[in-house]
């Protein structure tokens, strides 16, 4: 019994319970600064892991380079092909609107439909694409407007109906109409 009075005395004193203590902290903070530092390394070792993956990935690009270029020559031709096929192309502006106007002159004169006067309207620039725009006044039958509708439609041009008005000439005139439509044409 008298060494267990005296262990009780011992773990009483304010210096053994200091140091319980002062040993308590030491591993609470050597325990958080553990965590810390595998927090810290697991990062590292993520980050390093990512760094790898496009590493690689820039080193397949860089080995595929000459197939790329090969690839993107084969898209500018194709491009240039599609602008020159179906782009209306002037040396000047003005002579791009003059054959705008004579192109659906044409598709008039192919349908029947009789253009009374034509207006070059304000062209519009969206970045790298430019639309000239033509207002026609026609007079025809509605086969003729029908048929000149699916001409401009199916032209091999970059031609769009933007605006389509038809109406009577008079109560008495049933078989010709009054036609008024604005186009647009994509140039290059």
């Amino acid at each position: 019994m008298e060494k267990l009075e005296y262990y009780i005395n011992f773990l009483k004193r304010r210096e053994v319970l200091l140091v319980v203590v002062g040993i308590l902290l030491v591993l609470v903070i050597g325990r958080a600064g553990l965590g810390f530092y595998q927090a810290q390394n697991q990062a590292l070792d993520d980050e390093i892991a990512l760094k790898t993956l496009q590493f690689e990935k820039f080193s397949r690009l860089v080995a595929r380079q000459q197939e790329f270029v090969a690839l993107n020559q084969a898209l500018q031709k194709f491009d240039q092909e599609i602008k020159n096929r179906n782009l209306l192309e002037g040396e000047t502006p003005t002579l791009t609107e003059v054959k705008f106007q004579n192109l659906l002159q044409k598709l008039a004169q192919e349908s029947s439909v009789d253009v009374r006067t034509t207006k070059v309207l304000p062209e519009i620039k969206k970045g790298a694409v430019t639309t000239v725009r033509l207002r026609l006044s026609c007079r025809a039958e509605i086969g003729a407007i029908k048929d000149f509708l699916i001409k401009v439609n199916n032209s091999d041009k970059f031609i769009f109906l933007q605006e389509i008005e038809v109406k009577t000439i008079s109560r008495r005139e049933k078989r010709f109409y009054y036609f008024n439509a604005v186009i647009s044409a994509l140039i290059a």
